[in-house]
């Protein structure tokens, strides 16, 4: 936890603090698995470190494929994930696309497979009705796993499509209390925003703009958009 409080002071820093705060960040995620080598959510955030960040501060593509390796001995799935973002952050897009579509031939009753290769399909290709296409089987197939409803109300809120099912299924993942390493509420009220503001519903969307500065008063995006709507 304070390793990601690090890491989330160096994301809203310039460059100096970043390059101040990202290896206390990296140093407290190597402790973390250190002290315990099944941790799977360190060595995640250790391979997103080491996949984004510049070689100066520590980051390495060999490192990354170590902790990614690492990850799909103790969880498979979240192992073709951790591949799957270093080739993406590679540009390596058919690779990145292979972990994800590995991962469902293997486990194809895992909605963590499907929405993993529903947020490939958002991210890098834009092919936003095949996402909603693995949204839609995660969730038949789990509808108790929550990050799903974040992801397909996200799709919608960038594609300006489906804006109904994508309206609901955000307004159910902000009902939630999310877990660990799953989308922070602020972000799910700016994407809410943006549904409403996308079907000319102006006040509605204000009022999830506000909701999320509430939770994170530094949130950009948020900001933009309500200087957008005054």
């Amino acid at each position: 936890h304070l390793a990601s409080a690090y890491g989330t002071k160096a994301e809203r820093s310039g460059m100096f603090v970043a390059a101040r705060y990202g290896p206390k960040a990296k140093g407290g995620w190597e402790q973390a698995v250190a002290l315990n080598p099944k941790h799977v959510d360190a060595r995640f955030s250790l391979v997103q470190f080491y996949a984004f960040a510049p070689g100066f501060m520590g980051g390495s593509y060999d490192k990354a494929f170590e902790q990614a390796n690492a990850i799909r001995a103790i969880d498979p799935i979240l192992g073709h994930r951790a591949f799957g973002l270093i080739y993406e952050q590679q540009d390596k897009p058919e690779l990145a696309k292979k972990e994800y579509t590995d991962a469902i031939a293997k486990y194809p009753s895992s909605a963590k497979a499907h929405g993993f290769l529903g947020q490939f399909f958002v991210n890098v290709e834009k092919n936003y009705s095949a996402a909603f296409g693995e949204f839609e089987t995660g969730l038949k197939l789990d509808p108790t796993y929550m990050p799903t409803y974040y992801h397909l109300g996200r799709a919608a809120s960038l594609a300006g499509i489906n804006l109904q099912r994508g309206k609901e299924a955000m307004k159910k993942y902000v009902a939630y209390n999310p877990k660990e390493n799953e989308p922070a509420l602020t972000h799910g009220f700016y994407r809410l925003g943006l549904i409403f503001e996308k079907e000319g519903k102006m006040a509605e969307a204000k009022q999830r703009y506000q909701s999320s500065l509430k939770l994170n008063a530094s949130h950009e995006e948020a900001k933009k958009a309500l200087k957008r709507l005054s």
